[in-house]
């Protein structure tokens, strides 16, 4: 297994000059780096990662996935350096300890399917998911030790950062879970929640990567603030995904939120913006455990259509990815950092469901 040496000694084939060019080749460079940190000689071991090749779509010749919040990271320290390649560990860190925590929730919540394919504890049990999920934290940390040749107080703040959002990670995931059993979730305790789970890995990959890459402390908060915006917008767009796309679209069951039980925001909303009678024939439909009936999941939708709720998480999220990418522009290396931005805000757009590209740099 390839622990140490330098990020950009690690006999990667991408030439600088092609990596700002497309999102797809950032995607290509952290995939690389990340090749670089899961490869063993040892053919006992191969299964051991592979399994964790397999979570990251990398069992295959060709990768598939958005690497957002890694992506995300290489962006915006080019965005601030004019070369992302020293940043390529720190987003292969962030990268595996997103993944880590996805194969646990996988586990939590009996999820069957990821990206149109079975999950890993579907494929290899329980016991070695739970281990390559391990496996995945622990090489997270094997990356942070090739960020060669930054200044050493700049990676030591990184790790610290990626740390608590680690922690933030499965405190919203604590949270999350607690909710499927309660009806009396609210959004402003949702929105904690969702910020701790979701927005934490976000805020991470953009601040971390100001870290990495300047010492001024007004840019790493102004991206950390865009971040957890980005991070807002994702969530809600992912829980309007959640009852509402179908499975061809997502890779997941469909409807599986809802026959979990689980509390995302449609559902707190819907429990808010009723009337008593209807929140009583909500609380009825969500008193059996889970799974959910089918006819029981599909009234719930129908109450959720009924009460016009996909309009206002549509408009939710697009509240926040204006508040994220308006943030993002007043980043004074981000604004002048022309093809950056423009990349920066075709994946904010594209993440969070806009049909065009948003914002004044792509226009």
């Amino acid at each position: 297994m390839v622990r140490n040496g330098g990020g950009a000694a690690a006999g990667r084939t991408y030439h600088r000059a092609q990596v700002g060019r497309s999102l797809e080749a950032h995607i290509a460079a952290v995939d690389e780096e990340i090749r670089a940190l899961l490869h063993t000689a040892d053919t006992s071991l191969q299964p051991f990662y592979g399994m964790m090749l397999y979570q990251l779509g990398l069992d295959a010749r060709k990768a598939s996935g958005k690497r957002l919040r890694p992506v995300l990271c290489t962006l915006v320290y080019e965005a601030i350096t004019g070369d992302p390649s020293a940043a390529l560990p720190a987003a292969a860190a962030i990268e595996l300890v997103h993944n880590f925590t996805l194969i646990h929730d996988d586990i939590e919540d009996q999820d069957p399917a990821r990206h149109h394919r079975p999950t890993v504890w579907s494929v290899w049990g329980v016991p070695q998911a739970i281990n390559a999920g391990d496996g995945m934290f622990a090489v997270s940390r094997l990356a942070l030790q090739r960020l060669r040749g930054l200044p050493a107080d700049r990676v030591v703040a990184f790790a610290g950062l990626l740390d608590d959002a680690c922690v933030r990670v499965c405190e919203g995931q604590f949270l999350d879970i607690s909710f499927e059993t309660r009806t009396d979730v609210t959004t402003e305790r949702y929105r904690a929640m969702a910020a701790k789970k979701t927005g934490a890995m976000f805020a991470a990959a953009a601040a971390g990567a100001a870290t990495l890459a300047t010492d001024d402390a007004s840019t790493r908060q102004a991206l950390a603030r865009f971040g957890d915006a980005f991070g807002e917008a994702f969530q809600a767009h992912d829980d309007l995904l959640g009852i509402w796309a179908s499975t061809e679209r997502t890779g997941k069951v469909e409807m599986n939120d809802l026959t979990k039980r689980k509390k995302t925001l449609p559902v707190v909303l819907a429990f808010e913006r009723a009337p008593a009678k209807t929140r009583e024939r909500l609380a009825a439909l969500f008193e059996p455990p889970a799974p959910l009936p089918p006819d029981n999941v599909e009234r719930i939708r129908a109450i959720l259509d009924e009460l016009g709720i996909r309009g206002v998480i549509e408009a939710e999220v697009a509240a926040h990815r204006s508040r994220a990418l308006h943030l993002l522009r007043g980043v004074a290396p981000i604004a002048a950092a022309r093809d950056a931005l423009e990349l920066l805000d075709r994946m904010v757009a594209s993440a969070t469901g806009a049909a065009e590209p948003a914002g004044a740099a792509a226009t």
